[in-house]
């Protein structure tokens, strides 16, 4: 299964449509800030609410398995994911997961931290402060979690 990840699209759906019609994803998961630029994409969509998505009805957080595997998704401004990851990790260690996805930082991270996988895609906004436009792709298959992070 392919996962085509964004996170902190502010408006940006430009790159977000360019990045899905390249990668033909299965699936695709919106990290907050600015969710509905995910639901506009038409695609099968997964949207958590960040801190910039004032009056959603979404959740803040969501845990699913697909292929196997248990994911963590939030934006990760409720695990003060800007000071450190210990909080974050904690939690999906606490509920099971195999794999964090989170935004927030708009920098992009894969780290493993011990059981689990954090997967950060970046900003695919490219705000004055951001230094690229970055999404992430996850592959999932067999005992496989492949996660990368690519430019627009």
């Amino acid at each position: 299964m392919k996962i085509l990840v964004f996170s902190d699209s502010h408006g940006e759906t430009k790159a977000m449509l360019a990045a899905a019609e390249a990668e033909k994803p299965d699936m695709l998961i919106h990290l907050g800030d600015n969710l509905r630029d995910g639901l506009a994409l038409g695609t099968q969509a997964l949207c958590v609410r960040g801190n910039c998505d004032w009056g959603e009805t979404h959740p803040e957080e969501e845990t699913v398995e697909l292929c196997g595997v248990k994911i963590f998704i939030t934006h990760g401004h409720l695990y003060g994911v800007k000071s450190g990851l210990n909080r974050i990790a904690f939690k999906g260690r606490e509920i099971g997961a195999d794999l964090i996805l989170f935004g927030h930082t708009h920098r992009a991270y894969i780290a493993q931290n011990g059981d689990v996988r954090l997967f950060n895609p970046g900003a695919v906004s490219g705000r004055v402060w951001d230094r690229e436009k970055t999404y992430g792709v996850v592959y999932l298959g067999g005992d496989e979690i492949r996660c990368e992070v690519k430019s627009v």
